[in-house]
């Protein structure tokens, strides 16, 4: 058994990158669980056991490559004209837990392929001109994950750090009174959190969405305008129904419906419209499926 303190073998293991992060998450919760905090302990148990769809940190949100299968050339560059949309639909979330991550790296691909969201998916093959329909897809570099790896490495060791800096060390596995009041006060995780977006009230959405009835504008209205979307919006999406036709299934709508749940797609992602991507998605698809009859 190490005779160094608590504190001092969480620095060592922090600054060395033959630690296995699962290890080094391990003795941080180790840690944070005998300091009492809480929040720490929480941040290690999700990089350990993976976030949900909320308060995913900001160093595991990345910048997607927009690609489109190929039959013949395989992956290929998807461009998309609206600089809001492509930033709505390449800034990508990473919450699978460490030990993923850790796996994907060992395998030989120079890159990762992240699924767009079925609704994401069936916006963008919307929007595409030609009678062959490509199917999106989104890429990241292995220098991606392995920066999100580094981050949770680093923010260890500056807590480490921190804690010695304040008195608090650890000493024969275990933390004075004394010791768990300065690190209570003096330790914050503001740097470990991110807003992704509320994605909570899903069972609400579909609840209003079974109510919209086919051909029923004020049914969909009502539903939007509880979600939040603004009546400028409503009118716009009104006016794009008018001007498409109706269409056979809810993952071909017309080009003015895809465009104009693109625009909100990227309010949702920019935070003017105060729903997360994901939930925004499938907001839309459903209720305007629901309105069309499908």
């Amino acid at each position: 058994m190490s005779t160094k303190s608590l504190v001092l073998q969480l620095q060592e293991l922090s600054s060395s990158n033959d630690t296995e992060i699962t290890e080094l998450l391990r003795k941080a919760l180790l840690v944070a669980s005998k300091l009492g905090l809480e929040p720490l302990k929480n941040w290690a148990n999700q990089e350990l056991q993976g976030y949900g769809s909320t308060d995913i940190p900001n160093y595991r949100k990345v910048q997607a490559e927009l690609k489109a299968r190929n039959p013949v050339h395989g992956l290929i560059s998807y461009i998309i004209s609206d600089p809001e949309l492509m930033a709505a639909v390449c800034n990508v979330s990473i919450n699978e837990p460490v030990g993923s991550l850790v796996e994907l790296l060992q395998a030989d691909d120079s890159f990762l392929i992240v699924p767009l969201d079925p609704e994401q998916s069936a916006l963008l093959m919307g929007l595409q001109d030609s009678n062959v329909k490509l199917e999106p897809t989104r890429t990241i570099g292995r220098n991606q994950v392995a920066g999100i790896l580094d981050a949770v490495r680093t923010t260890i060791l500056e807590w480490a750090l921190k804690l010695e800096a304040d008195g608090v060390s650890g000493e024969g596995m275990v933390f004075s009174s004394e010791e768990k009041a300065k690190a209570q006060a003096s330790i914050r995780i503001e740097n470990f959190q991110g807003i992704l977006g509320d994605v909570s009230h899903s069972t609400v959405t579909q609840n209003q969405t079974m109510d919209i009835q086919k051909g029923d504008f004020e049914g969909l209205r009502k539903c939007l305008a509880d979600e939040g979307v603004s009546p400028r919006d409503i009118e716009a999406l009104e006016a794009a129904i008018k001007v498409d036709p109706p269409p056979s299934s809810g993952n071909q709508f017309g080009k003015t419906v895809s465009s104009w749940i693109g625009n909100m797609l990227a309010k949702a992602a920019s935070g003017s419209w105060q729903i997360g991507v994901g939930a925004a998605g499938s907001l839309l698809s459903n209720a305007i499926s629901a309105f069309y009859g499908l």
